[in-house]
């Protein structure tokens, strides 16, 4: 988990098998999001090395339900994850953004790149 005054991101792991869900609050931009911590930092949240024996994540889930805006610093976190999964085998699927947060996906195109779901639900299922 990392935690600033006004933005969280949550690592949840999903009720279904190899999902990892990284529930994320607050506007999404470098000031709120680096706060203290350094962009490396905020890099290794994402990393996930399973314990022996268990199987490693094949999809991670961005909820954004909770995230009014984001700006090119956010949008960069998640297309620099999404190129380091798609690497590795996983799938990144963006759930719920908000409008605003469409919108800079639609103007920026990472919508033809990204799979972008109304809903953590739906990403379960897509």
């Amino acid at each position: 988990m990392w935690k600033s005054p006004t933005f969280t991101i949550d690592r949840i792991e999903g009720q279904t098998p190899s999902t990892l869900i990284y529930q994320i609050t607050g506007v999404f931009n470098a000031r709120d999001m680096y706060g203290s911590m350094k962009q490396v930092q905020l890099g290794n949240i994402f990393d996930f090395k399973p314990e022996p024996g268990n199987e490693a994540p094949v999809r991670h889930i961005f909820d954004l339900t909770r995230v009014p805006q984001m700006d090119s610093s956010g949008l960069g976190v998640l297309v620099s994850h999404h190129i380091a999964c798609r690497a590795k085998g996983i799938r990144v699927v963006v759930a719920g953004p908000s409008p605003n947060v469409k919108q800079l996906f639609k103007f920026t195109k990472v919508d033809t790149i990204l799979t972008i779901v109304g809903s953590v639900a739906e990403g379960l299922h897509s």
